[in-house]
């Protein structure tokens, strides 16, 4: 079937190449001048996907892909952003965006997205099909989901492993925090040197200094040999420091040195070499609040924050759930061979998808586990599934607030509804901002402004 796209762009010769690219790969192309062309042209003719390049003059593409989600939520929406266009593609991502692409554009990557967009659109259900993750997904680190928030956290990726500055990762516990820091190196420069990875708080504070920076022989007590430390392993690749929130504040200072010169001195050693490593940082604590208690000093907090970047918790992120739970279906499947779990019911699919999860991914993957370890049937249904208390119930739906006492202000009204809303759409932000009136990154800016 020929596929029908939509290309929108001021720049004409950009938008007659982009024509002549599908046209010549068999699809029916329409091109738009400008936005408000291309939302006539829309409410007359059905499309496929539409390619549309951010910056143009009047109306932008975010201001069409807001009006189009509202009126056309299934219609798959590409984004063509310029060099450095980090805010404005992570922006689209969250808006609801398929996928972007950043200027000059690779042609044979515009037309698989563009093929991919296609596909979604077509055959929408396949997304929660139960199968085998993809070879693909596996080489992205299992960092699986679609969803808004998904995308935008994949475009944030995408641009910070272009460099080789610190990165800390924040995140509640169970996010994923270190598959973000494997995906971060898999695709930078550094991909094909050493990636290591050390639970700073999993090992005693005396000896993490060794552990890092490695000692001479006879450098303390019982260090019968030399060893290099992880900071040397990691050298011209990548040091991820996990839970950097628990490192004690003197090795906090050491570890500055190394990030500002490079600088590494083994313990009990006189001379200091140079390693060329790009260190990232992850915690779920409030590292700022540690700051202002004195247990983490500002300047190495500083130094990390570089480049931030935020693990959604599985609660802003339900709408991947059915993926995941495909994912770690077949994993389980892989480690217990001989269970007779293939598959996950309609009705636990949605209990899974209801459920609150503050344990996030991690704890969807062990419910799973069990489900397939202890399972007796072909299908997990309901009764199979074993959650932690915490996690058995999804949150309950606030009721409508009454006013009491003073009459409310329209912000305490607008928070009100806001929160109700949120909660009868089980924490899924596209649903409640459609339920609103709104488009998504509206409803992203009045938590935010809410929280202040």
């Amino acid at each position: 079937m020929q596929s029908r796209l939509l290309i929108v762009d001021d720049d004409s010769e950009m938008r007659e190449a982009l024509g002549n690219i599908f046209s010549g790969e068999g699809h029916a192309c329409e091109l738009a001048s400008d936005a408000a062309a291309a939302l006539k042209v829309v409410d007359a003719r059905t499309f496929d996907a539409v390619i549309c390049d951010v910056v143009m003059d009047g109306m932008s593409g975010l201001e069409l892909l807001d009006r189009l989600r509202r009126t056309h939520p299934a219609l798959p929406f590409v984004v063509i952003t310029g060099k450095g266009g980090l805010l404005e593609a992570v922006d689209a991502m969250k808006r609801g965006a398929f996928e972007y692409v950043v200027k000059p554009c690779d042609a044979d990557n515009l037309r698989r997205i563009v093929a991919e967009a296609i596909e979604n659109r077509r055959h929408p259900s396949d997304a929660l099909r139960v199968a085998s993750p993809t070879p693909a997904a596996r080489e992205r680190w299992s960092l699986i989901g679609s969803g808004p928030a998904m995308r935008a956290l994949q475009t944030t990726i995408d641009f910070v492993a272009r460099s080789s500055a610190p990165v800390l990762i924040a995140g509640e516990t169970g996010v994923g925090k270190e598959l973000v820091a494997r995906a971060i190196h898999a695709r930078s420069e550094r991909r094909d040197r050493a990636f290591v990875a050390m639970n700073t708080s999993a090992v005693p504070q005396e000896l993490l200094e060794g552990e890092l920076f490695g000692h001479v022989r006879g450098g303390f007590t019982g260090a019968v040999q030399a060893r290099r430390g992880l900071l040397t392993e990691a050298d011209g690749g990548t040091l991820l420091l996990d839970e950097i929130g628990d490192m004690s504040f003197g090795l906090q200072a050491k570890l500055l040195r190394v990030l500002q010169f490079g600088d590494v001195r083994p313990v009990g050693s006189d001379h200091v070499h140079h390693v060329d490593v790009r260190i990232l940082a992850s915690t779920h604590r409030d590292l700022p609040a540690l700051v202002k208690e004195g247990r983490f000093r500002e300047d190495l907090y500083f130094r990390l924050n570089v480049l931030p970047v935020l693990v959604p918790p599985l609660r802003d992120r339900r709408e991947d759930i059915p993926a995941l739970a495909a994912y770690f279906l077949a994993e389980a499947c892989r480690r217990a061979p001989t269970s007779p779990v293939r598959s996950i019911g309609r009705d636990a699919l949605a209990v899974l998808s209801r459920s609150s999860w503050p344990g996030n991914v991690r704890e969807l993957a062990s419910c799973i586990e069990r489900a397939v370890v202890f399972g007796v049937d072909e299908m997990i249904d309901c009764d199979h599934l074993e959650f932690s208390p915490d996690a058995a119930e999804p949150q309950a739906p606030l009721p409508w607030p009454t006013p009491e006492g003073a009459p409310w202000t329209i912000r305490r009204l607008n928070r009100a509804y806001t929160d109700w809303v949120l909660a009868e759409s089980a924490g899924n932000k596209e649903l409640a901002a459609q339920t609103l009136g709104i488009d998504l990154s509206t409803l992203y800016r009045w938590q935010r402004t809410q929280k202040d």
